[in-house]
């Protein structure tokens, strides 16, 4: 498959993350249901996550992976924590719990990867039913985690810095943080799976704080989500219709039309149309597994 990732030339005029968050959430507010669809992943790369990727290349390389060469299936447990709201109310019923992780299973099984429920944990404190990447989680999984497991917490409203999100979570390379924050509104469809890509290494399609991806895939080792066989991608945040057509008409630095794929699930294209990892999205997940999530159970 050809690849693609996000690049400027100087008519490259995609808004910031941001800039469309903030539009999206008086949307929301003026509009109510009627336009609810979309935040923002909340995920935030890393310097110190790009340069583990790159060191870590040509080992990920020399991993053979097709499905039939996974012989054995590994699990990790998750524990679910419903935060009450204001009024003690969850909001979040245990059976849209387990279809998301039933959802997560049938993607990971690829790789021979199963996620096991724990009994779901309720915390009755509404001060922590709003959080923000931005430190503000600490005194929360302070008391309400466990050692070597996935925690999840489903929350109210979650914050990248001060920007609605439907969620975020840490890198591998974070191996304290075992920790992923979700919006309760988006606890169907493939949130939770986008996060789990995330929590075992994988970029957002558009990333580009390690540099921009042209078009026609000549840097997709060394930019982007340093990944090749997915398309390049100039960030599809509210470029995607509900038929699935990518509706916006970007080019890259050298002038080149994107042609995004927006069937990926680590891009913001419409959380319908989502549907697939790639092959070399899958090696990297199962390589941070075997290297940086060896110890969760």
């Amino acid at each position: 498959m050809k690849m693609n990732k996000r690049n400027d030339n100087t008519n490259f005029m995609a808004p910031s993350k941001k800039t469309i968050a903030f539009i999206m959430a008086n949307l929301l507010f003026y509009a109510g249901p009627l336009l609810f669809a979309q935040l923002p992943d909340g995920t935030r790369s890393t310097v110190g996550w790009i340069e583990e990727i790159k060191k870590n290349r040509v080992e990920e390389e020399k991993l053979y992976f097709n499905e039939a060469s996974v012989d054995q299936t590994v699990s990790f447990s998750v524990i679910p924590y419903v935060i009450l709201d204001v009024n003690g109310l969850e909001n979040c019923r245990e059976e849209e719990i387990s279809e998301s992780i039933y959802l997560l299973n049938n993607y990971f099984k690829t790789i021979h990867v199963a996620f096991r429920p724990l009994p779901v944990q309720y915390i009755n404190d509404y001060n922590y039913a709003s959080v923000s990447n931005d430190g503000s989680i600490d005194e929360l999984v302070r008391t309400n985690s466990l050692e070597r497991t996935i925690n999840l917490y489903l929350v109210e409203s979650a914050m990248d810095d001060t920007i609605p999100c439907y969620g975020f979570t840490w890198f591998p390379g974070d191996s304290i943080r075992n920790y992923i924050f979700l919006d309760k509104d988006f606890i169907r469809g493939n949130y939770l799976v986008t996060l789990m890509g995330h929590f075992f290494g994988l970029l957002s399609t558009h990333d580009t704080l390690g540099g921009y991806e042209n078009v026609s895939e000549n840097n997709c080792a060394e930019s982007g989500d340093f990944i090749c066989d997915t398309w390049a991608d100039p960030n599809l945040f509210m470029l995607v219709d509900t038929l699935c057509t990518y509706t916006g008409n970007l080019s890259d630095r050298v002038g080149q039309d994107y042609v995004p794929s927006v069937a990926n699930l680590m891009s913001e294209s419409c959380d319908r149309c989502k549907c697939l990892f790639t092959t070399q999205q899958y090696r990297r997940m199962l390589f941070c597994m075997q290297r940086y999530r060896y110890y969760l159970r």
